[in-house]
């Protein structure tokens, strides 16, 4: 579970809220076809 809230900042320091908070869900994950390929290098390919 995540929230997030978008401000601005003022020049004077302040904040400005842009949009109110908002509890975000996870997903399941990424597709698999967006994943990166397991490392072949010689570091990672060593037991």
């Amino acid at each position: 579970m995540m929230t997030i809230r978008v401000y601005a900042v003022r020049p004077d320091g302040s904040t400005v809220t842009v949009r109110e908070r908002r509890r975000i869900e996870p997903n399941d994950g990424p597709p698999a076809t967006l994943r990166y390929p397991p490392c072949s290098c010689s570091r990672c390919a060593a037991p």
